[in-house]
């Protein structure tokens, strides 16, 4: 029986409520742990949707002996891309997928100062440029809809894809290549558990970003926004399963 494939980088970041959702659709999931030693596929037969999900390393560590599989992810992303398979990457592997697909990838950079990096941790609301917002995919959401967002990095639009979701401190959020390829920079899959993991192993880099009342002020906003990003959310993951029809 074929099944979702996850690629996981880091164990704090998993596939949250991809995995409910998709059993609710009677989909399985295989999550491969790749920071365990678990392998990259290196055949996509037998995968109904390849899921790469996000991980603190970036696309400039692609060939480090630290992060062997990030190659082999590459490798297998080209071939997902040539033959238009289903493929959603998120964070990190929205941008592998851009890499994958002849893209650069760079720091995200102030609009004012470009040798200024801006970092996009915790929440804040997404844009829908036409024609992204009538995507299959994104249908149900809304201007300003809150996401959760954890990076650094961003990339150039694919050639060919289409634009699907910006924010006011990072344009290419959100495309879609081809018919069946995806990527996410935001995360639209975390639940309540994961954010909080999220927050656990990365209190340097939101003091660094945030500051001091930081880690408070993204717990109020889950607190906050938490209920709607996870409506929305299930609703992007349901939009996905019946666009690529997986199920």
């Amino acid at each position: 029986m074929s099944c979702a494939v996850v690629l996981q980088h880091v164990a704090f970041e998993g596939p949250g409520r991809i995995v409910p959702v998709f059993r609710d659709f009677g989909i399985p999931v295989e999550v491969r742990h790749l920071y365990r030693g678990d392998e990259v596929p290196s055949d996509p037969e037998g995968m109904r949707i390849l899921i790469v999900m996000g991980g603190p390393m970036g696309v400039a560590d692609v060939g480090r002996s630290e992060y062997p599989f990030l190659a082999q992810e590459v490798s297998l992303l080209k071939r997902m891309i040539a033959e238009d398979r289903a493929v959603l990457g998120i964070c990190l592997g929205a941008q592998l997928i851009a890499h994958a697909a002849g893209a650069k990838v760079y720091r995200n950079a102030d609009l004012a100062d470009q040798n200024k990096t801006v970092a996009e941790v915790g929440w804040a609301g997404i844009e829908l440029p036409s024609p992204g917002g009538t995507e299959p995919i994104m249908m149900g959401l809304m201007e300003g809809a809150p996401m959760f967002h954890w990076h650094f990095d961003t990339f150039d639009l694919p050639a060919g894809g289409v634009l699907m979701a910006s924010t006011r401190a990072c344009r290419n959020q959100a495309f879609r290549l081809k018919r069946r390829v995806l990527g996410f920079q935001f995360h639209f899959e975390m639940d309540e558990a994961g954010i909080e993991a999220m927050l656990a192993n990365g209190r340097q880099t939101i003091l660094d970003v945030l500051g001091p009342a930081g880690e408070k002020m993204v717990r109020e906003d889950t607190g906050r926004y938490y209920g709607t990003h996870r409506r929305l959310g299930d609703r992007m993951l349901r939009n996905l399963v019946q666009f690529l029809r997986l199920a």
